[in-house]
């Protein structure tokens, strides 16, 4: 059962052009949450506080329960904000992108977790973002991605592992729709870390319009 990559991609990608909480980043993962859903985000020592056994979450860093109609997502607050953001999105990942968390066998188990892995990094680092950086020739390291994008050390490196396996020839035409919408949006922070004209708003326009017309 293989992950799909596509959709993860795609769901991200959709919260990129459309969410009013993203504008630069790093952005706020709890903020972002409330944007998106009724979901509640609740400390580990305020869930302790509550009575909750947070033992039993079986999570060093973030869990996502239902109880009745409210859905909260658990958080321990001690870890770095870095790694608690990434395990934040992580778990929002779960619900955004259709998984069933009722299903316990170990292979769906491992596809959701590889899924909403992909999910978060791409709302974090944006792969366009990324190649646009490469382009300018920017080389995209640990460090780089830690100081503009506020990820850990950890997420860091697999998002580098993970963008030197893509082949961004290889994407459909659903995958590629939003990426020049991406770009345009979130041009202030790329010409913030390395300047450089990106976009003729004439050419945009011209560009918009003919993207209308394949709908």
């Amino acid at each position: 059962m293989k992950p799909d990559f596509a959709n993860a991609y795609s769901k991200a990608n959709e919260i990129l052009v459309k969410s009013n909480v993203i504008t630069t980043f790093p952005f706020s993962p709890i903020q972002l949450v409330k944007e998106l859903t009724p979901f509640v985000c609740c400390s580990y020592s305020k869930a302790q506080k509550y009575g909750f056994d947070v033992r039993q979450f079986g999570s060093e860093s973030a869990v996502i329960v239902t109880y009745g109609e409210k859905t909260i997502i658990f958080y321990e607050e001690k870890k770095s904000m870095n790694h608690v953001g990434f395990s934040i999105l992580h778990e929002l990942g779960h619900p955004i992108n259709g998984h069933d968390l009722s299903v316990k066998d170990e292979e769906t188990y491992g596809k959701y977790e590889v899924e909403t892995n992909y999910f978060a990094a791409q709302l974090l680092m944006p792969e366009q973002l990324l190649r646009e950086f490469q382009h300018r020739g920017i080389k995209i390291t640990s460090d780089f991605l830690q100081k503009n994008f506020g990820v850990s050390d950890e997420a860091a490196k697999k998002r580098i592992s993970t963008l030197a396996k893509t082949k961004f020839e290889w994407y459909s035409r659903a995958e590629k729709q939003f990426d020049d919408v991406i770009l345009f949006k979130y041009s202030s922070f790329i010409n913030n870390i390395c300047p450089h004209k990106l976009f003729d708003l004439d050419d945009e326009y011209e560009k918009q319009k003919e993207r209308d017309n394949w709908y």
